[in-house]
């Protein structure tokens, strides 16, 4: 096993305690580290300085407010995916945490920690994007909020500036008449990694749907929405064979990532898109008609 080269651990009890210590040269946050000490362990991140979120409370929280549901960075996965709130509301999101990793994992790992890893087919990153979500990123020199889908830059790439961190996830309350899931392929039922994973919102006014947003992990170098489809949908009386038509245009509008051809081929990815699209569509729709 390869050591951690020697650095220094900072263990701050509030937020803006983190903030300060993170304009230290060679910062980097710790959250739940499911990550962070495995790429440090193997020499794929450097680090001077470790600044240890787990004693700042002020980011482990899901609320509603204002018409939004606010989720705090240092919420961890098995909160997802136990809280009323979110298994009432966004059951997407509960389900996506639900197949995060193993118990122990999703026990210790968060949803910033999951957002800020930036992997491609991060579980949590999908139905957030789904969802509409915004990202609120802190420094010492104030707070800045951007779509999610601009949070990625890359594989293993953000937007995050030196010295900040991503301290809250938002997104609208889902309103009466939405309904959303989430479907992921892996090589076995648990605890493995996303060969492909899709989350579908939509909204319907009467048996039309008025609003759909569809995402994507594991096809493309970072979690993108496939407006392709959303604009397919929107506006439309959305039936069996809508949804197969659409489903079936994912095959062309995916961009499986080269780097996870070990994993699966491109086709096969292009393939369970398709499949996984159906799933989700359907499902999601079964549910806006529940939710009237």
């Amino acid at each position: 096993m390869n050591l951690i080269p020697d650095l220094e651990v900072h263990r701050p009890v509030s937020l803006g305690e983190a903030l300060k210590q993170m304009e230290a040269p060679g910062a980097k946050p710790l959250a739940g580290g499911t990550d962070l000490i495995i790429d440090l362990r193997e020499g794929a991140c450097e680090a001077r300085t470790l600044v240890d979120l787990t004693r700042v409370k002020e980011l482990d929280y899901i609320r509603e407010s204002e018409g939004m549901i606010r989720i705090g960075a240092m919420t961890h996965h098995t909160d997802l995916m136990t809280s009323g709130l979110i298994k009432t509301k966004a059951p997407v999101l509960s389900e996506a945490a639900s197949l995060v990793g193993s118990v122990q994992i999703r026990n210790l790992g968060t949803v910033g920690g999951n957002i800020c890893n930036a992997s491609p087919g991060a579980d949590t990153a999908t139905p957030l994007l789904a969802l509409g979500a915004e990202a609120t990123l802190s420094s010492s020199g104030g707070v800045r909020t951007i779509p999610l889908g601009e949070f990625f830059a890359g594989p293993k790439r953000t937007s995050l500036d030196t010295g900040e961190l991503l301290t809250e996830l938002s997104f609208p309350t889902p309103p009466t008449g939405s309904g959303g899931a989430f479907q992921k392929l892996g090589r076995r039922k648990g605890c493995t990694l996303s060969l492909i994973n899709i989350a579908a919102c939509v909204e319907l006014d009467g048996d039309t749907c008025s609003e759909v947003r569809v995402a994507v992990g594991a096809c493309a170098p970072t979690p993108v929405r496939i407006t392709d489809v959303e604009e397919m949908l929107k506006g439309k009386k959305v039936d069996e064979a809508v949804i197969d038509e659409v489903s079936s245009a994912c095959y062309g509008l995916v961009q499986p990532s080269q780097r996870a051809h070990s994993r699966a081929s491109e086709e096969y990815r292009r393939e369970m898109s398709c499949v996984l699209m159906r799933r989700a569509l359907t499902t999601a729709l079964e549910r806006a008609r529940g939710n009237k």
